[in-house]
Formats: structure tokens, sequence, C-alpha cells
């Protein structure tokens, strides 16, 4: 057991793997909007939001836990390989996986330079981006006064919400958005790491469940008005996500940096990236196998999760015995 470990990352960890098969779940009825009942339609957009934090949060303890450490070549270089081959092995297996089981062929394979095969492989496009430019990162925020920090976070938050509605900034600053979050996880770390905040949990409770009622009601709002499944509000650059993604991560780091918690917990984060890359196969068998539009989300997304999320432990546990499937989990 490593004696610097961050105890509170693997909390953080394990409960942003189970909100990302949420919002993918979730994400199933939001799509059927006009075939399920609103009723259905207003509890997956709830349970989508809600969950919406955890991408963010993946991408902060990356930053915290890379950018306070002193730069080593050896093991930047061991990572961004790693991540390489996780990035072929996993497209290779879902074009294997989409000809078997659905029946999809694909003919653009130079596109998998730039574009993941599955939607969700999106995050190791990004994340070894952020990998290859930490060098980078490091030496700015080593050398940058606090003016300059405080102008770049100010700039990047500008960004963020103009990007909400600028189709154009959106595509430009996508990549922007997510370094910001490696950095600021960076900076929210350094910051907590050595205080006690515990005065002001109450005051951060109630700006994360109104920042939370705030985006479910105004993607509520606007798809009823539109007419269609709306989600502008709850997107990873949205303020109200930004805020709700910094106060949970700062609640829980504060609850539970002191706490050790048991070696389920520490599991769960162990594998929270195998579950992540493997879980889209038992989303795809569930869709295929029942009809979600007859299941209320309130039911549905919930006991689709855990089959999922059961189904990935256990994959993962079986797979990770064999030395080389460990290496691409």
């Amino acid at each position: 057991m490593k004696q610097n470990r961050e105890y509170s990352f693997d909390i953080l960890r394990a409960i942003s793997m189970i909100m990302v098969i949420i919002i993918h779940v979730s994400n199933i009825y939001c799509r059927k909007y006009g075939f399920i009942s609103s009723n259905s339609y207003v509890f997956s957009l709830i349970f989508n939001t809600i969950s919406r934090v955890s991408v963010p949060i993946f991408f902060m303890i990356s930053g915290a836990l890379l950018l306070n450490r002193p730069f080593d070549k050896s093991k930047y270089i061991k990572r961004i390989i790693k991540f390489i081959i996780l990035i072929i092995a996993w497209d290779i297996i879902y074009l294997i996986w989409e000809y078997l089981y659905l029946g999809i062929t694909y003919n653009k394979l130079y596109m998998l330079l730039i574009t993941p095969y599955r939607a969700h492989l999106w995050f190791l496009y990004t994340i070894i981006v952020l990998y290859l430019i930490q060098p980078i990162l490091k030496y700015i925020l080593d050398k940058a006064n606090r003016l300059i920090k405080i102008s770049l976070f100010i700039l990047w938050s500008i960004l963020c919400t103009l990007s909400m509605y600028n189709y154009t900034i959106a595509q430009v600053f996508t990549i922007f958005c997510y370094i910001g979050y490696f950095v600021i996880g960076y900076y929210l770390y350094k910051y907590i790491k050595n205080q006690n905040l515990n005065k002001y949990n109450s005051t951060a409770i109630f700006m994360l469940l109104i920042s939370y009622t705030a985006s479910i009601y105004l993607n509520y709002k606007a798809s009823f008005q539109f007419n269609m499944f709306y989600n502008n509000f709850f997107a990873y650059r949205a303020p109200y996500i930004i805020l709700c993604s910094f106060i949970l991560f700062i609640l829980i780091y504060n609850w539970f940096h002191l706490f050790k918690p048991n070696k389920v917990i520490m599991f769960f984060s162990d594998i929270s990236i195998g579950v992540y890359l493997i879980h889209g196969i038992f989303l795809d068998i569930t869709t295929k196998v029942f009809d979600y539009s007859k299941i209320n989300a309130l039911i549905g997304v919930p006991v689709f999760t855990i089959i999922i999320f059961a189904c990935s432990i256990i994959s993962v546990y079986i797979l990770r015995k064999s030395k080389v499937l460990s290496k691409i989990l």
C-alpha cells in the first residue's frame, strides 16, 4: 500500500466511474425525447445532470497528481506509451465487437488517428494530449506569477461560457476546456490539501444544490421549448457543471483526505479505467436485449447502471488475471 496515496481520490474515482455509466444509460433515455413520457425524460435529465461532474473530476485528479510532482522523464514516456497502447487496443476491440455483435462495419480506419471509433473513447484521445503537454504546463505553472494565473483562469471561464452559445468557439475551445480542468485540479489540490474547510461545508452544499437545480431546470425548459433533447446546460464547459465539479472535488477531498477507505474502495479506484473502457460492451448488450423506453427512467437508469457496472467489474477482475490482457485495463 502506498504511503502517500491520496485516499480521497480513490473515492472520487469510484464515484466518477459509476457516474460515467449513469451518463451513458441516461443518455439513451434523453435521446428518446418524444418517445418516452415527460416524467421519464425529466428523471433521465436529473440523473444525467448530476453525473456530469464525473469527467471534469477525472481530469482534475490527473492534474492534481501529475502537476504537483517533479517531472520524471522516464515515467512520462511510459505513461504516453501506455495510453497509445490503450487507444489502439480499444479501437480494435470495439471495431471487432461492433462488427460481430451489431453487424456494423467501418471503412475509415485513417480517421482513428484523430477520432475515436467509439464515442466514449474520446477520453483517451484527450488525456493523452494533456499528458503530452504536461512538461509545458508544468514549466508555465512554475514560472507564471499570480496575476497571469488569475488572468488565465478568468479568460478560461469566459471562453467556457461563450462556447455554450457559439459553435465555432466551442469547436476550437474544447481541448482548452479540459486543459483548464487539468490545471485547476492542480491548484485546488495545492490549496486545499493543507486547509480545514469544514466551516464552509454548508455553504458549499447549498451552492452545489443550487447549481444542479439551475442546470436541470434550464435543460428541462429548453428541451420543451425546442421540442428536443437539449443538453447545453450540462455540457462539461457549462458554468453550472464547472462549479459543481469544483465543489464536489473540494468537498470529497476535505471529508476523506485523512480517511483510509477499505480495500473495496481502493479496488474500485484501481479498476476505474478498465470499467470505463469495457462498459460500452455491456451497454450495447442491455440496449439490444431490453427496450429502455418501456421502463421509466426512475427505475431503468439505476437498474441498468447496476447491471452494466457489475458486469464490467467482474470482466475487468477476470481479465486482469492475464498478464497480457491486464496491459489494456
